[in-house]
């Protein structure tokens, strides 16, 4: 039976379900780059055209490692978040051995759980094969491991280990033998905190690598969040309390002084008081002055970047540098970071992984160490939403010269897998890559087929044939080693730079490979991703070009060295300073191996097929519909939309609808293109139809079209911020500096309580070398972004418990912080609905209608306060306020008389009591009390004041001058003591 249409303006202003459903869903959805494509100064090699290959060999290589991590329900955060792995050079045989970290169990592991060292041999077939050599290297070792870090600590040329935990972190000296020796104590680099990532660096250029730690959250098993039981968290599911109100704890930074002997520097160098709950961490030269600085990845807080001054010191400009927030200003759910020269311009960019529901953002270095937002410009924002990403890197996955992606997902509660969304806990792993700059995902093709839990990843060329393979830690599962086939006809050149430092490997260097008339840059560095190490070693992917024409290399320290006639296909050991190169291994043959068969992504599968009740209006249909998408259902929910939209093409709010709920929920951006793209031909009236198509357009790095759909919208709607500063990122995004200014400021000043137009402005500044005017903007987002997080906070408080009246006057008062007071007051409203008894709501209402000007309306919503409450003294005080700008001088007394009862020791409220009893005639016991305030505190400016005041009333013009010049001299810019000052004296001498 067909659906019953209700007639279209009906239909139509129903819509309000889904708007207010949506409310926010533009802070949700991707806010795009703003820069214009670079055009790459390269001109690439020809390189063959098969795609890069991965066959798991976990099985045949001899890792046989199981992950363990609390138990298969995941009933603390701690038990979800490990672990790690590290490639490195063991034992001093110039080939990459494993290291792996385990976790633990509540109450206590099971037997013979411990971190893993593999050495890695040769196989009598000509293979790579790995040998558990934990027992003998003297890691055997338990405890809620984390994450690992590498390098020669003593520069005596072996790799040194740091294993972080949540509790004392463990340093192990490498005995140069693949044994190692646990030196935690007498080196004092054991922070007790919750380790995370950890890398090695030489942050002050004295020869001796320091130790970044990052630290996550204060978690005590013993007293846990919730006290263990679960909370009514992630789309209603009872999961795990946390991280959401856990403290977070800061980084640690430890100065290598020699001898293996460390110093706690962090509040030396500029981190020490820094709280972000960091995950990710990785270190280049971003800024390009020569020295490492550390970038650092952190859960639901603004990214850090520390630039490096040089001589260790490290000065937090992540906001300066445009590398702290995504695109609408929001401190993302940083996990891993990735630093790379992805787009071949010869700086480090980075890409930091996040939750599921966002996109992996990366920032595109603009050769200076400032940052911009360019994932949608990269294709890094398609199809990425249901995964919720982890460990990362950029490598050239098939030697083509170009840097590809990896991404490692798995969600954090298990319970995902009962919830309708279609998310899952295990998720496939995916690989991005890169064709001149552009990202497109290729991990089924690729071979990466199985969906696990996976965190960490390590990345090396194990068995030295020329191509990176990757490690893959899984939660409470089997690692996997993912082998990569190579691609036969691309060239390669490897490169292991080792410092004059005892011959370690040396972080830090920079290398530029010519070749083909393409330059490729790549770092020294072994942090990669999340928790993990990776090879030291530079891979250089030559495509079909089977010559070098230099390298260059860039030595810590300022060094240059230049090298020709540098044979393909092999690796090359380079020592600082020596003008030769000693030969590494060659090029084996790729191992024969058949990698799984690519599976096709699968389609939408049939029981999301909707299937309505018989007799239902369009409307009933509408509204299961919207019930669907709010509960997270989204493929039945476009089920149930596109039904809609097949039998009743006329009821236009399921087409708006459905566009939404395929570029938000399921990222079918495209699909979603189309949708909106009719819808405007059915109703060319629809503002947020032109607004969703504008961001859409601009998702698809397609400006132009976006400017004349955001036009329209604006049009439409003359008010709407949110349009104008869509509108206004289109223009930037076209170069259009000037509109995009305008419309930057209409945002501003039409929203002044919103941060992001802020941003915005600050970063076309930037563009046109306007200092002053960007720090300023920076300066107002930084204001004005806490108040909008906690405003985001409490609206999903309200949408989660709407009886909360509690709840509701949280979001009243964040509407004041942000000066929204029309807000404030229907927000307490709806809290006195829900409870007529609140004394806090009626004060939050006077407190409204009182910072819109209107004292006479507050009043009586103070005085309700306070005969619910007798003891809430700053209703009190208000009230009192708000009396005297009424002139009702004997009912401001009377407040001010009861609240000095409950607090007689508020001199402040004593001041102004003062003033009030002068004004009402009572002119000495008014300055006898002014004058025992002052004698109490003598640099109260507000008492000065209005005692000079009543001593011109009284016409005590000598002693009224005196006042003024106490608050000149306590004040020297004082403008209201300046005027009445020369005012009196004007006065004075003519008299």
């Amino acid at each position: 039976m067909a659906a019953t249409s209700t007639s279209a303006p009906a239909s139509w202003s129903t819509r309000t379900d889904m708007v207010n459903l949506l409310a926010g869903v533009v802070t949700a959805i991707l806010w795009v780059a703003c820069a214009p494509e670079p055009t790459s100064p390269q001109h690439p090699f020809a390189a063959a055209a098969s795609g890069p290959r991965f066959v798991d060999r976990t099985d045949d290589s001899g890792l046989s490692f199981e992950h363990v991590s609390g138990s298969p329900e995941q009933r603390y955060i701690l038990e979800s978040m490990a672990a790690g792995a590290a490639f490195f050079d063991a034992d001093g045989d110039e080939d990459l051995d494993l290291f792996v970290v385990n976790s633990s169990r509540v109450p206590g592991p099971p037997a013979g759980v411990s971190n893993r060292l593999f050495e890695n041999v040769p196989t009598d077939a000509g293979t790579r094969a790995f040998v558990d050599r934990t027992a003998q290297s003297g890691l055997l070792r338990g405890g809620w491991g984390m994450g690992c870090a590498v390098g020669d600590t003593d520069n005596d040329g072996d790799v040194d280990l740091y294993v972080t935990y949540w509790g004392a972190n463990v340093l192990y000296e490498n005995q140069g033998d693949g044994h190692f020796r646990d030196i935690t104590t007498t080196a004092a680099a054991g922070d007790r905190g919750w380790g995370t990532s950890a890398v090695f660096v030489d942050l002050d250029d004295d020869g001796f690598l320091d130790l970044f730690v990052a630290n996550y959250l204060d978690f005590d098993l013993g007293n846990p969040p919730g006290g263990g039981l679960p909370c009514s968290g992630w789309r209603g599911l009872d999961v795990y309390c946390g991280p959401h109100g856990m403290h977070p704890q800061a980084n640690v930074l430890y100065h290598n002084e020699g001898g293996n002997r460390f110093a706690d520097w962090s509040v030396r160098a500029g981190v020490g008081n820094d709280l972000q709950a960091s995950l990710g961490v990785v270190t280049g030269d971003f800024d390009g002055d020569g020295d490492a600085d550390v970038y650092v990845a952190n859960d639901g807080y603004p990214n850090t970047l520390y630039i490096n001054d040089g001589d260790g010191h490290l000065t937090e400009a992540g906001a300066l540098m445009g590398a702290a927030y995504s695109e609408d200003g929001r401190a993302q759910a940083g996990m891993g970071v990735a630093a790379g020269d992805y787009d071949g311009d010869g700086d480090l960019d980075l890409l930091i992984t996040h939750f599921s529901d966002d996109v992996n953002t990366l920032y595109q270095n603009q050769g200076d160490g400032r940052f911009r937002d360019h994932t949608a410009a990269s294709g890094l924002s398609l199809s990425v939403r249901p995964f919720l990403a982890w460990g990362t890197c950029f490598f050239d996955a098939d030697n083509d010269g170009w840097l590809d992606l990896f991404v490692a997902n798995g969600h954090i509660y298990p319970q995902v897998d009962t919830h309708p969304s279609g998310y899952r806990y295990a998720q496939r792993n995916l690989l991005f890559r890169n064709v001149h700059g552009h990202f497109t995902e290729i991990g089924l093709d690729a071979g990466l087929t199985r969906e696990q839990v996976s965190r960490g990843t390590a990345f090396g060329d194990y068995d030295d044939d020329g191509d990176v393979d990757l490690v893959v830690v899984n939660v409470n599962d089997q690692l996997q080693l993912l082998h990569n086939l190579g691609t036969k006809a691309n060239h390669w050149l490897g490169v292991r730079l080792l410092s004059r430092f005892g011959g370690r490997d040396a972080i830090g260097a920079r290398a530029q490979l010519a070749a083909g008339g393409q330059l490729q840059s790549r770092q020294v560095q072994t942090s990669s991703g999340y928790l993990s190490q990776s090879d030291p070693r530079l891979l250089f992917g030559l495509g079909l070009q089977s010559q070098v024409d230099s390298l260059v290399v860039h030595w810590p320290g300022g060094r240059r060295q230049v090298l020709r006639d540098l044979e393909v296909d092999r690796y090359h050991v380079i020592h600082e300073g020596q003008s030769t190169t000693v030969f590494g291994v060659q090029r084996q043959d790729p191992v024969q191996a058949t990698a799984a068969p690519a599976q096709p992504a699968a389609a939408v599968a049939s029981e999301h097929a909707y299937r309505p009740p018989a007799g239902w209006t369009t409307q009933q249909h509408y509204e299961a519909a919207v019930q669907l998408h709010r509960q997270g259902r989204f493929e039945e929910a476009s089920a149930a939309l596109g039904w809609i939209v097949e039998r009743d093409p006329g009821y236009l709010p399921a087409h708006y609808s459905l566009a939404v709920n395929l570029f938000s929920g399921m990222g079918r951006v495209m699909e979603a293109r189309h949708v909106l793209e009719a819808t405007v031909q059915l109703d060319s009236t629809r503002t947020e139809v032109y607004r969703l198509l504008g961001v859409v357009y601009l998702n698809q790095n397609e400006p132009h079209l976006a400017t004349t759909v955001l036009e329209r919208a604006v049009a439409l709607t003359p008010g709407s911020w949110e349009d104008i500063s869509w509108l206004g990122l289109a223009y930037l995004r076209l170069g259009n500096l000037a509109r995009a200014e305008q419309a930057f400021l209409d945002a501003a000043r039409l929203a002044p309580w919103k941060p992001q137009p802020h941003l915005h402005l600050a970063d076309l500044y930037e563009r046109r070398s306007d200092s002053g005017r960007a720090a300023a903007h920076r300066r107002d987002f930084e204001r004005l972004r806490p108040a909008e997080d906690a405003v985001d906070r409490d609206l999903r408080q309200v949408r989660e418990f709407p009886m909360d009246a509690r709840v509701r006057y949280s979001l009243g008062l964040d509407y004041l912080a942000q000066g929204r007071h029309r807000d404030a007051a229907g927000t307490f409203e709806a809290a006195l609905q829900i409870d007529s008894t609140m004394a806090a709501a009626y004060h939050g209402l006077g407190a409204a209608h009182h910072l819109q000007g209107d004292a006479a309306a507050a009043i009586p919503f103070y005085l309700r306060a306070t005969q619910l409450d007798s003891t809430r003294l700053t209703a009190l005080a208000d009230l009192a306020r708000a009396c005297f700008e009424q002139r009702r001088f004997e009912q401001a007394l009377w407040a001010y008389g009861r609240a000095l009862t409950l607090d007689p020791s508020r001199l402040d409220l004593r001041s102004r009591r003062g003033y009030v009893l002068a004004l009402a005639g009572h002119m000495d016991e008014g300055l006898l009390e002014l004058e025992r305030v002052l004698a109490a505190d003598g640099r109260r400016i507000d008492t000065r004041q209005s005692l000079a005041e009543v001593y011109t009333a009284a016409d005590r013009v000598a002693d009224a001058i005196e006042q003024w010049q106490v608050v000149l001299r306590l004040d020297p810019n004082h403008k209201v003591a300046a005027s009445r000052l020369a005012s009196l004296q004007r006065r004075s001498a003519g008299g």
